[in-house]
């Protein structure tokens, strides 16, 4: 009975986990959920600035997305993160869009 339990609260965190996949567009968010505009041109390594409009919100964008013979090139999320955070985005996570496919960093 307790390795029952235990299986399934284990089973049940591992919905929680952040998964890393690899995205076109990115931006970077501060601790309010709005976009850092600073902290996504400074994280934007290989891609496109662009800018955006949601919900009546212009911001910057990262896009980077370059399909090759033997795959793509894209954002990975989690390492977009990190970069938005070392770039002084208040923010828990990036927000990313456009998922392409699973990322193992």
């Amino acid at each position: 009975m307790k390795l029952a339990f235990v299986l399934t609260a284990a089973l049940s965190l591992t919905g929680t986990v952040q998964a890393c996949a690899y995205y076109k567009n990115c931006h970077c968010q501060n601790s309010d959920g709005m976009p850092n505009d600073e902290a996504t041109k400074a994280s934007c390594k290989k891609g496109d600035i662009r800018e955006r409009t949601e919900m009546g919100v212009t911001f910057k964008e990262c896009h980077r997305y370059q399909y090759y013979f033997f795959g793509y090139d894209a954002l990975s999320n989690c390492k977009f993160r990190k970069r938005c955070k070392k770039n002084g985005a208040s923010g828990e996570d990036s927000s990313c869009r456009d998922k392409q496919g699973k990322a193992y960093s």
